[in-house]
C-alpha cells in the first residue's frame, strides 16, 4: 500500500471513529432527557393519585349528617372536608415529598381548593356552583409541584440545556348525587337499604318541621354516638318519630302498621324480616320491573297486616343503622288490602324498637339519618331526603 494511500485510509478511519464519538455523545444525551422525562412522568402520576385521593376525601366529608341539622352546621362540614382533603394529599409523596395545597378557605373559584354544587356531574364543560352552600356536593382539588407550592421538580440532565427544573400540577374533582329517584339493584351494587316499612309524608314533614324548630310535636329522647355506633337514652339534637303504631295525624289505616309489599304481594314475615336486616335485592325489584322508580310518578305498593312481634328481633338488630324508607301520599283500605301511593325515599335511623307489652308502650323510633346507598338511582326532581348515591371521581 501506498504512503498516500495508506493516509486517506487513516483519514477515513479517523473520521469513522469521530463520528462514532459523536453519535456515542447524541445517544448519551437522549438517554440523560429520558431520565428526566421518566422523572417527570412519575412525579405527574404521583401528583394526579394525591389529587383523586384528597378530592375524594374531601367531597366524603361533605357526606356529613351534621348537615341535616341545616346551615349553621355547614362551615364546620366544609373546613373538616378541606383539613382532611390537605391532609390525604400530604399523606401521598409526590416525588419523595408530602404536598401541601393551599386550603382555599375564602372558597374562589380559580383556588386549588373549591367545595361547590355540581348539577351534572359528568359535564366536564359546567363550572362548580358557589352560589348556594346548601346545595354544594363537589370538592375540586389541584394539588401543584412548582415554586409557590412543594417546589419544582429539579431535572438532572436537562440542565446541560438550561433547564434546571419543571413544574408538575394535577386536578380531580369528587362529588355525590343529589335527586335521587329510586333503587336498582345489581351485582355490583348489592342490596338497596330499603325497609319494607312506610310512613306518612306529612308525619315526616312535621318532624322535620320540628327539627327546624318550626314547631315541637317530636321530641328528642334518643341519642346515636357516631364513634361507638351506638344508641342510648339522651338527646343528640335530632327528634324522633314512632312508626309503630303510628304516630298521630292518621299515621296509618286500621289493622296495618307501616310494612308493604317489596317484591311478591303478601310477603310473608320471613321476607320482611330478610329485607329489614339484609335490604332488599335484585329478585325482590323483578316484581317491579327491575328497579323502583318515581321518575314516571308514583309507585302503587300494597300494605301488609303490619308489624308483628317476630319481627322485633330484626328491628333490634339494626338499631343504630341507616336505611331508606319510602313514604306515602295517600292510602286507601285497611289490614293487608292497604294500598300506599308512594312519592318519596328518605334516611332514617332506627333509634329504640319495643314491640311487646301494652299497645300504648309498643314504638319503632326513628331518626331524621343520612342514607348512601350504591343501589340508589341518581336523577331530577325533589323525590328523596338525605339519601345520596356514594361519592365517586368526576373529572
Amino acid at each position: 500500500m501506498s504512503a498516500r494511500t495508506c493516509h486517506r485510509a487513516g483519514k477515513r478511519r479517523g473520521a469513522i471513529v469521530v463520528y462514532l464519538v459523536a453519535s456515542m455523545v447524541v445517544l448519551a444525551g437522549f438517554a440523560a432527557l429520558a431520565v428526566d422525562a421518566g422523572r417527570l412522568y412519575l412525579g405527574k402520576t404521583e401528583l394526579q393519585v394525591a389529587a383523586d385521593a384528597a378530592a375524594l376525601a374531601g367531597a366524603n366529608e361533605l357526606l356529613n349528617e351534621r348537615r341535616i341539622h341545616g346551615l349553621g352546621e355547614l362551615a364546620i362540614i366544609f373546613q373538616v372536608a378541606r383539613q382532611r382533603a390537605g391532609a390525604v394529599a400530604g399523606s401521598n409523596p409526590v416525588l419523595g415529598i408530602g404536598p401541601q395545597i393551599d386550603y382555599n378557605p375564602a372558597n374562589a373559584a380559580d383556588g386549588d381548593l373549591v367545595i361547590g354544587y355540581l348539577p351534572h356531574l359528568y359535564n366536564t364543560g359546567e363550572s362548580i356552583s358557589l352560589l348556594d352552600p346548601t346545595e354544594f356536593n363537589a370538592v375540586k382539588v389541584r394539588v401543584r409541584r412548582d415554586e409557590t407550592y412543594n417546589g419544582s421538580v429539579a431535572l438532572m440532565f436537562a440542565r446541560a440545556l438550561g433547564i434546571e427544573t419543571a413544574d408538575l400540577v394535577a386536578e380531580a374533582t369528587a362529588a355525590f348525587h343529589f335527586g335521587i329517584i329510586g333503587f336498582r339493584v345489581t351485582p355490583e351494587t348489592g342490596n338497596a337499604s330499603l325497609m319494607p316499612l312506610t310512613l306518612r309524608e306529612t308525619c315526616w314533614d312535621t318532624l322535620m318541621g320540628t327539627l327546624a324548630g318550626e314547631n315541637s310535636v317530636y321530641e328528642d329522647n334518643w341519642a346515636y354516638d357516631p364513634l361507638t355506633e351506638h344508641v342510648t337514652p339522651g338527646q343528640d339534637g335530632l327528634p324522633e318519630l314512632n312508626l309503630y303504631p303510628g304516630s298521630g295525624e292518621g299515621q296509618l289505616p286500621p289493622g296495618n302498621f307501616g310494612t308493604i309489599d317489596i317484591g311478591g304481594s303478601n310477603n310473608s314475615t320471613a321476607d320482611i324480616v330478610r329485607q329489614l336486616l339484609d335490604g332488599v335485592s335484585a329478585e325482590d325489584l323483578e316484581y317491579h320491573g327491575g328497579e323502583l322508580n318515581l321518575s314516571d310518578g308514583p309507585i302503587v305498593l300494597a300494605g301488609d297486616t303490619g308489624l308483628s312481634a317476630g319481627m322485633a328481633d330484626a328491628l333490634e338488630a339494626i338499631v343504630g343503622q341507616t336505611r331508606t324508607i319510602p313514604l306515602f301520599s295517600e292510602v286507601s283500605g285497611v289490614g293487608d288490602t292497604s294500598m300506599f301511593t308512594i312519592v318519596r325515599f328518605v334516611g332514617v335511623r332506627i333509634m329504640h324498637v319495643r314491640l311487646t307489652g301494652a299497645m300504648n308502650k309498643k314504638c319503632v323510633m326513628l331518626q331524621p339519618a343520612l342514607a348512601v346507598d350504591d343501589a340508589a338511582i341518581p336523577g331530577d326532581g325533589d323525590t328523596s331526603t338525605n339519601v345520596y348515591h356514594p361519592v365517586c371521581l368526576v373529572r
